[in-house]
């Protein structure tokens, strides 16, 4: 209670005591006889002790008034006691005032204030003053920040609302570059994306641009490459041990066919912490695939297969609409299809004969159908050491009899060739080949196609060079083909 109050309560007691002075005088006025003289004297004696213990009462009341006291308390810790409670309110005004202007936003204080009823002496009580630089030294603050979360979890803390929305606007900008938004049914982001409101730490509101940056590549992490002259992006993805997809995935705006000296390529694969969702309605033609059909027949064998009519795709037009993710197609759903061309059936024939032995049968079978244009024997003042079968490039090339490939390869004029190992000492070489059918082990049998006529090696036109070789020494295969 003030000192002031105390005071006046002890003024209006003075002041009632001095009131029951007369009256007791008027009461006891006729009372003058000697007679009565000793009660007079008792009467005076009774008025002082009265009087006496007025005083010491209105004197105790007056001192336990003037040590009330409040105990303020800081999570549990007594920082200083004050005799007004309401200072405690001010003070704690006066601290969020001087928090918020520091922080220049909205701020929250942190700390539990409490204030517990006590006593104290003067010198233990505080003032305003010392209880507000107490509660500098004792009471922290969060300030007012906007949150992004994605599926549920923080990724991002900014000082406004406006940044963290900026924030959300550069990162579609930055999937979205290069396409035309305004072609777009949807752009969303692929996670749950939101912005709350809430009361953060200062240190951690982020920078703006490096919030950008990081959300984007989903790291701080900076590895760069500046294309210098005679760089490429296989050359550069070697270098750094990175795969030409991940070198891709690194730098989605560069074209790798067109780099530019100087020019400055990320080398760390982004992942980003949101991905920029986008359905677009596409019209376009699509093939139909043809039906296939086959017919069997008992003149070719049973590992042989031809065609006997070629299939033609068919096509149509789709509507669909495609849903990519930070650029990259995730699924398409198809809304109509409208048939163009109708596709035609492809007939294959088949084999049903016994397929021969894959070895060798001591006798040759012509191994293409072409005309003799160069025999065996001398020829230009040279040997020639077969007989060239003269056909358009691509006509099946087939063993002459059974064996075992023991060579398919370039060699020296040859070309393209293959040599089939028949066995009792017999091979028989295919050259100028334009491709091959097998490979060195396969074993095959006679008849079977082991590649196509070519104009490889050292060549006059298109043409196959066929030799017969016994022990290793070059026959004349027209004694041997039948």
């Amino acid at each position: 209670m003030p000192e002031i109050k105390l005071r006046e309560m002890y003024k209006d007691c003075v002041n009632g005591l001095k009131n029951i002075f007369p009256k007791l005088k008027d009461k006891f006025s006729g009372f003058s006889s000697p007679k009565f003289a000793k009660k007079i004297v008792n009467k005076k004696r009774f008025l002082f002790s009265v009087s006496a213990v007025t005083i010491v009462i209105i004197f105790s009341i007056y001192i336990y008034f003037s040590g009330i006291a409040y105990a303020v308390k800081v999570n549990g810790v007594e920082i200083g006691k004050v005799r007004d409670k309401k200072i405690i309110g001010t003070a704690q005004k006066k601290l969020e005032e001087f928090y918020q202007q520091a922080a220049q936003t909205n701020i929250m204080l942190t700390a539990e204030v409490t204030a517990d009823k006590s006593r104290a002496s003067r010198k233990e009580v505080i003032n305003e003053t010392q209880l507000l630089e107490a509660f500098k030294k004792q009471i922290n603050f969060t300030v007012e920040t906007h949150s992004i979360y994605a599926d549920g979890g923080v990724i991002a803390v900014l000082k406004t609302k406006e940044d963290a929305d900026n924030v959300l606007e550069a990162v579609k900008q930055y999937f979205l570059k290069g396409t035309d938004a305004t072609k777009m049914k949807e752009i969303t982001f692929a996670e749950a994306v939101e912005v709350k409101q809430e009361y953060n730490d200062i240190n951690k509101i982020m920078i703006l641009d490096e919030v950008i940056d990081f959300v984007i590549k989903g790291t701080t992490e900076e590895r760069t490459h500046k294309v210098q002259s005679g760089d490429s992006f296989w050359s550069i993805s070697k270098k750094y041990n990175m795969s030409m997809d991940d070198l891709t995935r690194a730098n989605p705006t560069v074209n790798p066919s067109k780099l530019k000296i100087d020019l400055v390529l990320n080398l760390v694969i982004p992942k980003p912490l949101i991905s920029v969702k986008t359905v677009e309605t596409l019209t376009y033609t699509a093939q139909i695939p043809y039906e296939q059909k086959v017919e069997f027949s008992d003149s070719l064998y049973k590992d042989q297969t031809n065609v006997k009519v070629k299939g033609e795709y068919g096509e149509k037009e789709v509507v669909a609409d495609v849903t990519k993710i930070n650029g990259i197609e995730e699924s398409r759903a198809v809304l109509s299809e409208k048939e163009i061309k109708a596709p035609k059936p492809q007939i294959l024939v088949k084999g049903t004969k016994a397929v021969p032995p894959k070895k060798g049968t001591g006798t040759f079978a012509y191994p293409t159908r072409g005309r003799l244009s160069s025999k065996f024997g001398q020829r230009w003042g040279r040997s020639h050491t077969g007989i060239d079968l003269a056909a358009p490039i691509g006509t099946a090339v087939n063993a002459a009899d059974g064996g075992v490939i023991t060579w398919v390869g370039t060699k020296g004029a040859y070309g393209k060739l293959i040599i089939v190992d028949h066995g009792g000492g017999f091979t028989s070489y295919y050259g100028h080949l334009s491709k091959y059918n097998v490979k060195v082990g396969d074993k095959v049998h006679k008849g079977q196609k082991i590649g196509a006529v070519g104009n490889t090696g050292r060549s006059t036109g298109p043409h196959l060079h066929f030799e017969i070789r016994k022990n290793g020494v070059p026959q004349n295969p027209l004694n041997y083909l039948k």
